[in-house]
């Protein structure tokens, strides 16, 4: 347990002592302190523009952040052969991977809460009314993506490289946020062998739209039904347990 905590708190450490953080954190505070002086002219709808840009800016930084930080950890100690004094300590490869995971998770969630933080105090501040348990469900399907997102890029890192660990987590999420709603079309609509096919791949990928409240938060729809939300968050600790148990498997047997 020692070395899982010791691990997870260096990968914080280093969230703080780079400059990414930093960066994107004062990036999205002028932007939004941008468009919220727009409101002084009255043009109408600029709340909502303010609540689906806001919004969208918080989810791609801290997906920007989750992914590079987490996709250099494995590696990144390969590489500088720092996994040998950890592995021959008392810490088998599976907590190895799990610690990486957990690590990934905490950062994308130091993230996340202070980018969602300045977006909902900015809205609060614009005099903009938001439904508390609606924002209490972003918050926690936030937290649940950042999950998803971690597991994922702790897979693919066991047997890709960094740069292409990066560019596929990216290619999957922009192509299920867009396409996933066609995909999901042309599953229903397709027979026999294609829709067997087309199936496996649809119900295989990554759901990151299953997470995705841009649009409840933009219009202030009304909150997700709680039985939605339990079945994401099932979802969710399935698919993350796959995706771990898998990449523990695949680096057990990894020659380093």
């Amino acid at each position: 347990m020692r070395a899982v905590v010791a691990i997870v708190r260096g990968m914080v450490l280093e969230l703080f002592r780079r400059k990414d953080f930093y960066v994107f954190l004062i990036f999205m505070l002028v932007l939004l302190g941008i468009l919220s002086s727009q409101t002084f002219f009255h043009i109408e709808g600029i709340s909502r523009y303010m609540r689906d840009f806001g919004y969208t800016l918080v989810m791609l930084f801290s997906f920007i952040l989750a992914v590079t930080f987490t996709a250099k950890q494995v590696p990144s100690e390969i590489e500088a052969r720092t996994i040998y004094p950890l592995l021959a300590k008392p810490i088998s490869r599976f907590t190895f991977i799990f610690s990486k995971f957990f690590g990934g998770v905490a950062i994308s969630v130091i993230s996340f809460v202070l980018f969602f933080a300045s977006f909902i105090l900015f809205c609060l501040g614009e005099g903009q009314k938001l439904s508390p348990v609606l924002v209490a469900q972003s918050f926690f399907l936030g937290m649940l993506f950042f999950c998803m997102v971690c597991s994922m890029v702790v897979f693919f890192s066991v047997f890709m490289t960094m740069s292409a660990n990066i560019a596929v987590s990216f290619l999957l999420y922009f192509y299920v946020i867009n396409f996933s709603g066609p995909l999901r079309d042309a599953v229903i609509s397709a027979k026999g062998f294609v829709a067997a096919m087309l199936g496996t791949f649809y119900y295989l990928l990554p759901h990151f739209d299953f997470f995705d409240m841009r649009i409840r938060i933009t219009h202030a729809w009304d909150p997700l039904a709680g039985w939605v939300v339990a079945a994401i968050t099932v979802y969710t600790a399935v698919y993350c347990l796959l995706l771990l148990y898998l990449a523990a498997m695949i680096f057990r047997r990894k020659k380093l």
